[in-house]
């Protein structure tokens, strides 16, 4: 079972303040109660923050042109992340990491853009939840926790590598249930990777639907972005196929990927009649040395 992992260094937040200390555990069980006991800080509006400047760039993606088509999709998509409210300290955490790891920024701001675009066209703007873009936006919160050598490695991981790298949702889990408290950014943060129980870490459920939108939305967006690990992005159509691959093999929800291919061919007719069609070879980076990380065998502590 990969379901708690022991520090292997102080976890500090952007300001140095120290939220676990070195050779603490930390488990799924943990983070529920630290979320419970939280206090959230009061908060403030996206809107009223350095993000709102920033909520143009990936909408301008090469990799995203067909989600973000019209102006109109673009002001949905606009107008839910300038709805967002998080305690300053967690857009601070943002503004942190853009100017530290400004591929991880653009990031964070690429899956909550997908994810909105996958939630409008499955339930229309009225019902998107600005606590979902919220999650969305801190999904990832934990890879900034990460040394940069593994973060930026341009090479395969290895071994002890991998397993450092899978601890990532519970250190993001950890800082936003302190902060937050029960938020649905918490539960993004621990399960983004959990892809049908064939990722990581063990759950003691599978994460709610709308955060399997999440999840795909992601994974989407690191696919048609640049990395260190690969010579070129993934286009769109590329990028949608490795998901269709990997719902196939059951390491992806496949509703989740039906509503992004759905949201790619511009979200109209009947999502209900979308059919995946028969697999067909990708055209992928010249150079990719992606590491696929599954839960490891063993608790680390």
């Amino acid at each position: 079972m990969f379901d708690r992992i022991t520090l292997r260094r102080d976890l500090k937040d952007c300001h140095g303040e120290v939220l676990a200390r070195q050779g603490q555990v930390i488990s799924t069980e943990k983070i529920a109660e630290r979320a419970a006991a939280a206090k959230p800080a009061p908060s403030v509006r996206l809107s009223d923050t350095f993000l709102a400047d920033d909520l143009a760039l990936p909408l301008g993606e090469h990799g995203h042109r067909h989600l973000f088509r019209s102006t109109a999709v673009q002001a949905t998509v606009a107008r839910t992340l300038l709805a967002v409210q998080l305690p300053p300290v967690l857009f601070q955490e943002l503004e942190s990491l853009k100017l530290a790891e400004p591929p991880r920024y653009q990031h964070a701001l690429s899956t909550a853009s997908v994810a909105i675009r996958m939630l409008a066209v499955a339930a229309g703007e009225s019902r998107l939840a600005p606590e979902v873009a919220a999650a969305a936006l801190l999904h990832d919160l934990g890879m900034r926790h990460l040394p940069a050598r593994l973060v930026r490695a341009p090479e395969a991981l290895r071994g002890e590598e991998t397993v450092e790298v899978a601890e990532h949702p519970f250190l993001g889990a950890w800082h936003l249930a302190g902060v937050l408290g029960r938020h649905p950014a918490v539960d993004a943060a621990l399960g983004h990777h959990f892809r049908n129980g064939q990722g990581y870490p063990d759950l003691p459920q599978r994460p709610p639907r709308t955060l399997e939108v999440v999840a795909v939305a992601s994974a989407f967006a690191a696919l048609t972005q640049t990395r260190s690990y690969r010579s070129d992005s993934f286009d769109p159509r590329g990028a949608a196929d490795v998901l269709v691959q990997e719902a196939a093999a059951g390491r992806m929800d496949g509703s989740a990927v039906k509503l992004l291919v759905h949201a790619l061919r511009g979200g109209s007719g009947d999502l209900g009649v979308l059919r995946f069609g028969r697999a067909r070879e990708t055209v992928g980076p010249e150079r990719n040395h992606y590491t696929s990380i599954g839960a490891p065998a063993h608790s680390v502590i």
